[in-house]
């Protein structure tokens, strides 16, 4: 195969290389009105395929699967100051025993996160806020399972699934946002305190969408980073999860979404990785999603 070809096949890869975590699914610098709000029911699906430890050394690895129910939820409470709540309702893990040729499946509660969005400025149709949350361990955050290669004979082993982060995590995030009438783009950066001794984090968003066809179809594509600052005292965790401590990504979301009723929107989205990533698996997610405002 030719250099060049090389280079285009790795940029493709590349392109289908996805993070294990689901994307936020907060409404960014806008808030509901009080009394109102909105709910997104969504499955999430993940085939993995290699695992990128934390010295950037890729492995080949068993068969993967990750299937997520989840829920989200916020509600405007007075004015300027709104409560919303992500809830991982079901996690399912499937990782291949590459030495017996069997798969075994995790199953678990997520790691919930509440939080409060306040809107801190209105300049025509440009709006900013700043949210705060809070998210708690309830998943197992023990090593369930032990990662090992595909390639034997000695099917050596490269990591240790996890299915729970372990860590109360505290996050301050800013945003920014601007709505015309089709079309809007958003943006925020933030940072994530981990107890336990875990390496924090600085988080970034970018958005931008609008509705077409009369508004039938939405659109919207959204590019994100979660980045660990190693300067934690625990030990980095090498999960193909991406869950624990040490994680590195940065990702790609393209999404959709038909309304099917008044204040309803079913839809799908692609994720994709668009940079390096560190300490998890990649492969494609794919979310289909229901989703209601009130």
């Amino acid at each position: 195969m030719s250099s060049r070809a090389t280079r285009s096949l790795t940029a493709l890869v590349l392109a289908l290389t996805v993070v294990s975590s689901a994307p936020d699914a907060s409404a960014g610098a806008w808030l509901p009105a009080p009394g109102n709000g909105y709910l997104k029911l969504w499955v999430k699906y993940l085939p993995g395929f290699w695992f990128t430890a934390g010295d950037g050394q890729r492995y080949d690895y068993g068969a993967y699967h990750e299937l997520f129910v989840n829920a989200y939820f916020e509600v405007g409470l007075v004015d300027a100051l709104a409560l919303w709540v992500h809830a991982p309702m079901v996690q399912a893990f499937g990782l291949e025993d590459t030495r017996a040729r069997a798969m075994r499946w995790h199953v678990t509660p997520g790691d919930p996160t509440v939080g409060l969005r306040l809107k801190v400025a209105q300049v025509g149709r440009a709006s900013f806020a700043l949210d705060a949350s809070l998210r708690g361990p309830v998943a197992p955050s023990q090593e369930v399972q032990p990662v090992y290669s595909s390639m034997g004979p000695d099917f050596r082993q490269v990591g240790a699934l996890r299915i729970g982060n372990g860590s109360t995590d505290a996050a301050l995030t800013f945003s920014m946002g601007y709505a015309a009438e089709r079309f809007y783009v958003s943006g925020s950066f933030g940072a994530m305190f981990r107890s336990n001794g875990y390496d924090p984090a600085g988080t970034m968003t970018v958005e931008g969408g609008g509705r077409i066809a009369r508004g039938r179809v939405g659109l919207r594509s959204r590019v994100t980073a979660f980045l660990s600052l190693p300067v934690g005292t625990a030990p980095r965790h090498e999960s193909p999860s991406g869950m624990g401590n040490g994680t590195r990504y940065w990702g790609f979301a393209l999404e959709a979404d038909v309304r099917v009723a008044a204040r309803w929107d079913v839809g799908a989205s692609f994720e994709g990785g668009i940079g390096p990533l560190l300490r998890q698996t990649g492969g494609p997610v794919i979310n289909v999603f229901a989703a209601t405002s009130f």
